[in-house]
């Protein structure tokens, strides 16, 4: 009586023809992924913008603050002169007194110009991508 016992060696090979099915599913992964490419290209073109924008209103603050540190320097020299005049008594104290309100303002506008840029710097640093904080091993346990 033979043996009933069947030896195979080697790979088994299993061929499976594309039909309809597999087509739709390779069409529709090729669709997801040009879905998630427009998404990425969305998100890079929108950060790009982000970051001109925030370019932008930063140097235009920059030559604001440029201005208003000029017209400080000049309030606080006419504030000087206006003092000397007053103490030479060449000068009514109310010129002093305005002389002095103007560099005070001045002063105030050029503080507020550059709490202004601070901000601008920080919505910049943010724009670039900055604020990521690394994940450490002890993050992932």
């Amino acid at each position: 009586m033979p043996s009933a016992e069947f030896w195979n060696f080697g790979p088994t090979i299993s061929w499976s023809l594309p039909d309809g099915a597999s087509r739709a599913r390779i069409k529709a992964a090729n669709a997801n992924a040009n879905a998630a490419l427009a998404h990425f290209d969305g998100v890079v073109l929108n950060a790009l913008r982000e970051t001109e924008s925030n370019l932008t209103v930063y140097a235009r603050d920059l030559d604001r603050n440029a201005s208003l540190r000029a017209a400080r320097d000049r309030f606080a020299e006419a504030a000087s002169q206006t003092e000397t005049l007053y103490l030479a008594g060449r000068s009514p104290y109310l010129n002093n007194l305005s002389a002095s309100h103007d560099l005070a303002q001045a002063e105030l506008a050029l503080a507020m110009s550059n709490d202004q840029l601070t901000a601008d710097q920080v919505a910049l640093f943010l724009a670039l991508g900055g604020g990521w904080s690394p994940v450490q091993a002890q993050d992932l346990k």
